[in-house]
């Protein structure tokens, strides 16, 4: 999935385009499916995963929208998480057939040099998308109803999240670049662009079902 400096850049360059009420939660629900410390999101269903059938798999972003879809056109949080789901799906779609690195998964220090690889590029990223500041979570999180998908940890993310605002670019990356990063960002911004405002309408311009992957035991 897209690193957390990644997803920040696509909210930040969302907010260019779209006219929001409250900013800054925006972005922080376009952070907040990530914002698990002691936890595994694979298993914890912060991102919505489901099999579609014994090899497939989708992060199903509807169920998120039919379960808060009461508060998805006037809080800004709940539109923010629900299009990190979307650029998750976007970002997977495009390195997994994209670049081809569906066949990579399972290798021998893949996972590695691509983490090295995110961390590379997020100083590209901070720089090259000029982001100076994280945003700052609601006073009483803790009591947000979004809650009751997990109680995330969001404080302690946000600070280890500045860690990743110091990252360097070294402009050695293996499997995932600068390029590929403009690329997916940019993607994920005129997609979830479309969605915002096909939920206005009442509709949707994407789907889960676009975005299945398949899983290799």
């Amino acid at each position: 999935m897209a690193s957390r400096i990644m997803h920040l850049a696509m909210g930040r360059e969302l907010l260019r385009q779209m006219q929001m009420e409250n900013s800054e939660r925006f972005l922080i629900g376009m952070l907040l499916p990530d914002a698990i410390i002691s936890g595994d999101k694979k298993t914890l269903g912060t991102h919505y995963d489901r099999m579609t059938d014994s090899t497939h798999k989708v992060m199903d972003f509807y169920r998120f929208y039919d379960e808060f879809e009461d508060k998805m056109l006037t809080d800004s949080l709940y539109l923010g998480y629900y299009l990190h789901l979307i650029e998750d799906c976007i970002f997977r779609k495009y390195i997994y057939y994209g670049l081809g690195l569906l066949e990579m998964r399972g290798k021998s220090g893949f996972l590695e040099e691509l983490y090295k690889d995110y961390h590379s590029v997020n100083g590209y990223i901070v720089k090259a998308y000029k982001i100076t500041s994280l945003p700052e979570a609601p006073k009483d999180m803790d009591r947000e109803d979004i809650n009751r998908i997990y109680p995330f940890e969001t404080d302690i993310f946000l600070r280890e999240m500045a860690e990743d605002m110091r990252d360097i670019y070294n402009n050695n990356e293996k499997f995932f670049n600068a390029r590929n990063a403009d690329e997916v960002i940019r993607q994920c911004v005129e997609i979830c662009f479309s969605e915002a405002n096909a939920l206005k309408r009442g509709g949707h311009y994407t789907s889960p079902e676009e975005y299945v992957w398949e899983v290799r035991m």
